[in-house]
């Protein structure tokens, strides 16, 4: 009895199981008849490439000084166009719009008069022209032909100085970024500690140079920090140690006095800190340039000038008075925002650039 029953329980499961798979294989959809086809050759297809376009120093500072170009010297050609002494006199009103300082105008035009006969055409005016503009610049550019050189005696100290939005704080990053990446061991003081905005600035541009920096709590005497950054810069065996100062007004008799200090407490140091004192200039500033570099150089005794922004002026040929009054030189000379926008300063680019004398060759 048991035996019967456990045999048809076994033919139910068979019979149950059998079903299910019978309908599932029915209601199961066909594979689908799937073709494939190789795939077409086609031809490579370059990645775009992104051109980055690297402008010759040259270029960038023709560029940069077409401004006092095309408004001053550029305006020379048509005013001389005649014979008369009104050429002259229309010549040196031209000349004065550049905020040349009033002996060197003269000293131009009488030049202009002399050697009349040596120009009669645009050509040959830029030609005079540079010849001038060259001797006046070059007796005293002379005096730096390296400005900076590596000091024998680690770290060669840099103070520099300016009036307020002249770019004294833009130019150390970028003379910071430049020798970091020339493998120098570079350290910036944070001087002008009453504007806490100039020392951020200054430490951005220190972090992307590699440059290390030292700046103090707000309100610090900047001379204290001066020594604390040239103290450490001799510890440490850095090759270059820039000094940022606080913007100062030519006119305010205390500032200057405060920097001279600063310049003191740097030679306690060691003799003969600082080894430069550059002054940075804007070259919007014109005339009244030569003023701030008078006054600068009787307190500090300059070394050198920064000419900055001639990009976005028709005076940069003020440089050339600067230049001539003081018998300082230019050391670096800006044309734009970017690092490789300042560069040394030399007499024939910039001449050539300033009169335009290389379209004309």
């Amino acid at each position: 009895m048991e035996i019967e029953i456990l045999i048809g329980f076994g033919i139910a499961v068979v019979t149950a199981v059998g079903a299910f798979w019978f309908k599932s294989k029915k209601s199961k959809p066909a594979a689908p008849d799937i073709k494939f086809e190789a795939p077409q050759k086609t031809e490579a297809v370059a990645a775009p490439q992104i051109v980055v376009e690297t402008k010759k120093w040259t270029q960038r500072l023709s560029e940069g000084l077409s401004r006092a170009r095309q408004d001053v010297w550029g305006k020379l050609a048509a005013a001389l166009g005649t014979t008369d002494d009104s050429s002259f006199e229309a010549a040196e009103e031209i000349l004065y719009t550049a905020d040349l300082p009033p002996q060197l105008v003269a000293d131009l035009i009488e030049e202009l008069k002399r050697r009349r006969s040596d120009f009669n055409d645009e050509a040959s005016l830029k030609k005079v022209l540079a010849e001038f503009l060259s001797s006046r610049l070059n007796p005293v550019q002379s005096i730096h032909r390296n400005p900076l050189q590596k000091s024998e005696n680690k770290p060669k100290v840099i103070m520099i100085v300016g009036v307020n939005g002249a770019g004294k704080t833009t130019t150390i990053g970028k003379l910071a970024a430049k020798l970091a990446g020339e493998g120098n061991k570079v350290l910036v003081g944070a001087c002008d500690t009453f504007r806490a905005a100039a020392v951020d600035q200054l430490q951005v541009w220190c972090d992307r140079a590699g440059a290390e920096m030292v700046r103090a709590k707000d309100g610090a005497d900047p001379s204290g920090v001066a020594y604390d950054t040239v103290a450490r810069a001799v510890k440490e065996g850095h090759d270059f140690c820039l000094v940022d100062t606080a913007g100062r007004l030519h006119t305010a008799s205390g500032l200057m006095d405060e920097l001279a200090k600063t310049k003191r407490v740097m030679g306690k140091v060691a003799e003969g800190f600082p080894h430069e004192v550059w002054l940075v200039i804007d070259a919007i500033t014109g005339q009244n340039a030569l003023k701030q570099a008078q006054e600068f150089h009787k307190a500090l005794g300059l070394t050198g000038l920064v000419f900055t922004k001639c990009d976005g002026s028709a005076k940069a040929g003020s440089a050339v008075g600067i230049v001539q009054q003081l018998q300082v030189p230019i050391t670096y000379i800006g044309v734009g925002e970017s690092v490789d926008d300042l560069q040394p300063f030399i007499v024939k680019e910039y001449v050539e650039a300033l009169v335009g004398l290389e379209k004309s060759l």
